[in-house]
């Protein structure tokens, strides 16, 4: 199905993509990996892993304790999974791929929320990873949406996390050969439960930027990087009350060259969109309807249609669906 909605100042039509794809979606029906009954695949990247310049897949396996690393074959296809447990009851929601030890080889970062750390699997060669540490984090903090960037300058990546219980962003700064100390945070604010972290320059000074989506009080905070890896106290923009945002993503939706906010408000049954002024400041949400009786979860940007325009993608939690949102 198609429907358009207008807004000022960008132009977006909304198109779902099922099994199959509706009538007039651009995209081949799904193909599907198994990864193993109940087992709750949750957040995935997509990285060549085994320098054959092919993307692969690497995913956090909710209830399986582990994380999935899915080769590609070379035809666009997959093999089957490889599994690298995170421990027992670790219930891991999230994973980001990034060389963190310098040797040209991207490694995987898994937050693992039930036991509040975060493991770190070195790249050994060939898409096979070895075990390396866990990172312990406070009690009860539920370290989630791992993000790996350099925010003090150094050269060497950090581990950026949202700590949904603890009310904050929780940085272990690289020491320059792929161990990390240093734990600091950063306050979102009492009873925010920060669910997701963007790590971006929102701001043009070649220093990035948090932009966090904090689930309780509906708001996404913009904490602006104040050099060495410290940040600023955040700016909060208001996505709706109850609104819920459930996932935040930084990118420029406009084409004026400033990096944009969006937001998968799950409550509201919409898409925000925060247009930066080009200094790190935000104008007031613009809102996109996804429809009654959705719920928006997990959102994204990228152009899907060759059009040089950023669309965006995110998923329905209700529906069981991917929906898209074309630039126009």
């Amino acid at each position: 199905m198609t429907k358009v909605v207008t807004s000022t100042p960008t132009k977006m039509a909304k198109s779902t993509i099922t099994t199959p794809p509706q009538r007039g979606s651009s995209f081949h029906e799904q193909v599907t990996y198994p990864i193993g009954s109940v087992l709750a695949p949750q957040y995935l990247s997509v990285v060549d892993v085994n320098d054959d310049d092919k993307p692969d897949i690497i995913v956090a396996i909710n209830m399986g304790h582990s994380v999935g690393v899915l080769l590609n074959d070379g035809s666009g296809q997959f093999h089957a999974v490889e599994m690298y447990k995170t421990g027992q009851r670790t219930f891991p929601p999230g994973v980001a791929v990034v060389d963190v030890n310098s040797d040209k080889k991207p490694d995987i970062i898994v937050t693992n929320q039930n036991t509040d750390t975060i493991g770190v699997f070195l790249n050994i060669g060939h898409g096979e990873f070895s075990f390396e540490k866990d990172y312990e984090v406070p009690f009860s903090f539920s370290p989630k949406c791992p993000q790996v960037v350099d925010v003090n300058g150094d050269t060497h990546p950090d581990i950026i996390v949202a700590n949904t219980r603890g009310d904050s962003i929780g940085i272990f700064y690289n020491s320059g050969n792929g161990t990390f100390i240093s734990w600091t945070t950063f306050s979102t604010g009492k009873d925010s439960e920060p669910n997701s972290v963007s790590v971006v320059d929102v701001n043009g000074d070649n220093k990035p930027d948090l932009i966090v989506g904090n689930l309780k009080t509906s708001n996404v905070g913009v904490l602006l990087n104040a050099g060495n890896g410290k940040f600023l106290n955040q700016t909060i923009y208001s996505t709706g009350l109850n609104s819920r945002p459930e996932s935040v993503f930084v990118a420029d939706i406009n084409c004026d060259s400033k990096p944009d906010i969006i937001v998968a408000n799950f409550n509201e049954q919409n898409i925000g969109i925060f247009l930066n002024f080009g200094n790190g400041t935000f104008q007031p949400q613009i809102t996109y309807p996804t429809g009654d009786h959705t719920q928006p979860w997990f959102v994204v940007v990228g152009d899907v249609n060759d059009d040089s325009k950023p669309d965006i993608i995110f998923s329905d939690k209700t529906n069981h669906e991917i929906i898209i949102l074309q630039n126009y």
